[in-house]
């Protein structure tokens, strides 16, 4: 079957080029930076599906149905972690009750000061030092290459394949000229705190503590507009008193490593085709915000859905 060229080696791009592959295609990845050193390593990476619907919605779905299976496979770095997540209002079922292993909604004496509901659950969590590494090592064992090259315009690959797909992040706001793009700084911390098995996640004041099979994440920010790749000690320091009103003992837990990314922002996601050429055509696939994990398989499938109306 026909070429595809993968721009951006993130958790998107690479559940994009699985997928091709998955569909006889024979797929190969340009990116700047190897996933490791990508925004989706930074990610908290928990499969959160709240407030969506519409498409966010079923690509959601479709997502949580590659993760679960997922959780049972060594090495993978997914696992079903048991979650508390907290409201500042009274919250409706949420659509995917039925969906996962376990669901309940939290006791209000169980709540933390100032919520009024929160439920208790059973969702996929992401170690993404794993998952991506796991990710990558199927693509090439499966044929695939991974090139690190900056791109700096679609139309200088646009004589290489007949399809292109743009996964290129918050990237896309120079590669596809797309204002509509922004950042949206995120920073984390892993600790080494074994003896926390419940997670928890405040989506209003972006509080979280996830254990993870590569150590427990606390966090975190969300800054639109800042370009500031960099580990921020006072965001860092923010971060830890936070998250110890929560568990006390993360005060004493080890700092394994910290992140920092750019999450990339639009008013939605960009999921679309483009002719580049009369014999090239590229797949927009960007604009995932803090949900990539969360929409990669849903959004890889769709790519897969397009690839085949224009390529067979």
């Amino acid at each position: 079957m026909s070429d595809i060229i993968i721009i951006g080696s993130g958790v998107i791009g690479l559940s994009a080029a699985l997928d091709s592959q998955a569909a006889g295609y024979q797929a190969r990845i340009l990116t700047r930076d190897l996933p490791g050193a990508t925004t989706s390593m930074a990610a908290g990476a928990m499969w959160s599906a709240t407030d969506l619907d519409g498409r966010l919605r079923r690509w959601a779905e479709v997502s949580l149905q590659r993760f679960l299976p997922l959780t049972e496979v060594p090495g993978s770095g997914v696992t079903l972690q048991r979650m508390r997540e907290v409201y500042p209002t009274p919250m409706s079922e949420p659509w995917y009750r039925d969906r996962i292993p376990f669901f309940k909604r939290m006791e209000a004496q169980d709540l933390p000061d100032g919520m009024q509901d929160g439920y208790l659950m059973d969702v996929p969590m992401v170690a993404p030092p794993i998952y991506l590494e796991y990710l990558q090592r199927q693509f090439e064992e499966a044929g695939g290459r991974i090139e690190t090259r900056a791109v700096s315009s679609l139309d200088e690959v646009a004589d290489d394949a007949p399809l292109i797909v743009n996964c290129s992040g918050v990237g896309a706001r120079e590669l596809a000229q797309d204002e509509a793009v922004y950042p949206i700084r995120g920073q984390t911390t892993l600790v080494d705190a074994p003896d926390i098995s419940l997670g928890y996640m405040n989506h209003d004041r972006v509080d979280h503590i996830f254990p993870r099979s590569d150590g427990v994440l606390i966090g975190g920010v969300k800054v639109p507009w800042d370009w500031n790749r960099e580990i921020d000690p006072d965001v860092a320091a923010d971060i830890l008193a936070r998250t110890v009103k929560i568990e006390p003992s993360i005060a004493d837990a080890k700092v394994l490593r910290q992140f920092s990314g750019l999450r990339p922002g639009r008013h939605d996601v960009r999921l679309e085709v483009e002719e580049l050429s009369p014999s090239c055509a590229v797949i927009h696939n960007y604009g995932h915000a803090a949900i990539g994990y969360t929409l990669s398989w849903g959004c890889a499938a769709d790519v897969v859905a397009l690839a085949r109306g224009l390529c067979g």
